[in-house]
């Protein structure tokens, strides 16, 4: 289950982090009179917001400009307008630009859709007419003069010396001469000019029953989490206590082994001390014995000498010691 969560949370975290740090796209689009180039965010979600950065380019000489631009998303057969901007500007030259920044928030019930530009521009532009009319040709006056750099024309009219650029001639019959025409005050006249353009924006990635669904079970997945690190705490706890129970027990285990130690050290003293004594008793009984034997040869012994001592001696020796007959004399002698 955790592996599981884990897995799924860093998908959707992942998800949202890519869309978070969308990359940037751009889209060039060409108007009649503006090159106009968009960057904005690839995705974005509903609730974000949107910055589209707008520049535009003049490609001709404008006299006087409007852009309008804006933004929709479309939701089935409507579309929807999230912003719009508009630039003014007069007299903008060839290559002159502006840049502009439309921001915006996607609405949270906003589809799974693409935004999209729309850019128009009102244009208009002036163009300069000039009046000529040829003036006589002549080859003193006006004349064509050489300053060492080019030919330009001298002429006299209307009391003051000119001096134009108009272009010198030669003529073989009448040498360099000037052409010239005389310009009136130009006219302007003006051309108004519209154009538009789509441009697509960033996609809307919203949900989708698929998403919903995944966030339902990454909810219950994180409440199963947070219960499953609520146990795993209260296990850590416990298997702390047992850690400090255990090391308590092997503290007096040791102290045990410790004791246990010292006693068999004693009794094995004690079965030293026992060993020598068993060794003196025996040699004491023995020698008791020896004693005792000793003791009792000696009561016999004084027994038999003191018994003999007080007993009463006979005349006739028990057994009168048996002799020889010698002779018949000596026996009756005797008798």
């Amino acid at each position: 289950m955790i592996v599981a969560l884990v897995i799924l949370a860093a998908s959707l975290f992942y998800g949202q982090s890519a869309i978070a740090q969308s990359a940037q796209s751009a889209y060039t689009a060409n108007l009649t009179y503006l090159t106009i180039q968009l960057s904005y965010p690839s995705q974005v979600m509903p609730g974000d917001s949107v910055t589209v950065n707008l520049q535009a380019t003049a490609r001709q000489n404008i006299a006087s400009l409007s852009l309008a631009a804006k933004i929709f998303y479309p939701d089935g057969a409507n579309l929807h307008q999230l912003a719009s901007a508009t630039f003014n500007s007069n007299y903008m030259n060839n290559g002159g630009s502006f840049s502009k920044a439309i921001q915006f928030t996607v609405p949270q019930d906003a589809p799974r859709t693409s935004l999209f530009a729309t850019l128009t521009e009102d244009v208009e532009t002036a163009y300069v007419n000039y009046y000529y009319y040829p003036a006589y040709n002549y080859s003193y006056s006006p004349y064509c003069y050489y300053d060492h750099h080019h030919y330009y024309c001298q002429y006299y009219y209307g009391g003051y010396y000119n001096y134009s650029s108009p272009y010198c001639y030669y003529d073989q019959y009448y040498g360099y001469y000037c052409q010239y025409y005389y310009m009136t005050y130009p006219s302007y006249s003006y051309a108004t000019t519209t154009d538009t353009s789509l441009a697509p924006l960033s996609y809307i990635k919203a949900t989708t029953p698929e998403y919903v669904s995944l966030q339902s079970q990454y909810q219950t997945l994180q409440q199963q989490l947070a219960q499953s690190q609520s146990q795993n705490q209260q296990l850590e706890t416990q298997n702390q206590q047992l850690q400090n129970q255990n090391q308590q027990l092997q503290q007096n285990l040791q102290n045990a082994q410790n004791t246990n130690s010292q006693k068999e050290t004693t009794i094995s003293n004690l079965n030293q001390q026992v060993s020598a004594t068993q060794d003196i008793n025996r040699t004491l009984e023995a020698v008791t014995g020896g004693l005792v034997v000793i003791v009792i040869i000696l009561v016999a012994l004084t027994a038999y000498l003191f018994g003999g001592r007080n007993k009463p001696q006979s005349s006739i020796p028990p057994y009168p010691p048996q002799t020889q007959p010698t002779t018949k004399s000596e026996t009756e002698s005797k008798t």
